[in-house]
Order: structure tokens, then C-alpha cells, then sequence
């Protein structure tokens, strides 16, 4: 008959193989995928470069051109134009002379004063609350 201390060994055993495995199925996945965001990142720059040269060039050479000289078709090289990023540096920002927006803007001159009764007390307005009569 097989003693508790052998059970117990038994179960180790086979957790420490189990743990094992699943340890080193998790560090792959975890290097596979950090890797697969290294390399969509860089697709990703890599297709900005090409739509900025596309569009910087676009007055001495056309996307049906540069799909003929490159082998590139023509609907990749105009899906990779119309997805990139904008610059950024276009964008107008408030400042001095514009009208003030929803930043920076006290919010508090919106909220409406309260109700002040020149002839009332606290104590009135619980008795009206509670009797219904002043």
C-alpha cells in the first residue's frame, strides 16, 4: 500500500512537471507577443514615412505612377495615404484673442446664485414643510 508521504510526493512530482511547462508556455507567449508589438509599431512607422512621402511628392508624381514604378498596387498605396497620421503641429490652440473655451474657464460663474428670501427664516421654512401653512 502506498503511504501519504509517497501521495504526497507523487503530487509534487507531477505539479513541479505541470508548473514547469506552464511557466515556460507563458514566457513564449509573453516574448511572442511583446515582439508582435515591436513589429506593429513598426509597421505602423513604417506606413506613416510612406504616406508623408506620398503626399509630400504628390504634386510631381501620382499613386497610379509610383504603384506602376514600385510593383506597390495602387489601392495598397492609397489605403496607406489615406490611413496615416495627420501632423500635429496644425492644429490652432486658444489663446490670446480667442474667446475662452472649456478649458480654463471658471465653471462657477455658471452656477446660479441661491434664492435669498428677505422675509424668511429657516425655521419658517420647516413649518411650511411640515404643516403645509406658514
Amino acid at each position: 500500500m502506498t503511504t501519504i508521504d509517497d501521495i504526497a510526493r507523487r503530487v509534487e512530482e507531477a505539479d513541479s512537471a505541470r508548473s514547469a511547462r506552464r511557466t515556460k508556455a507563458a514566457q513564449l507567449v509573453g516574448e511572442l507577443a511583446h515582439e508582435r508589438v515591436a513589429v506593429v509599431q513598426r509597421l505602423a512607422d513604417i506606413d506613416q514615412q510612406i504616406g508623408d512621402a506620398i503626399a509630400e511628392n504628390g504634386d510631381v508624381i501620382a499613386v497610379d505612377e509610383l504603384a506602376r514604378f514600385t510593383g506597390v498596387s495602387a489601392a495598397d498605396l492609397a489605403q496607406i495615404l489615406d490611413s496615416r497620421k495627420q501632423s500635429r503641429g496644425r492644429r490652432r490652440k486658444g489663446g490670446a484673442g480667442f474667446p475662452p473655451g472649456r478649458r480654463g474657464r471658471d465653471r462657477t460663474a455658471d452656477i446660479p446664485e441661491p434664492q435669498k428670501h428677505v422675509d424668511s427664516t429657516a425655521e419658517d421654512s420647516f413649518a411650511v414643510k411640515e404643516t403645509g401653512t406658514p
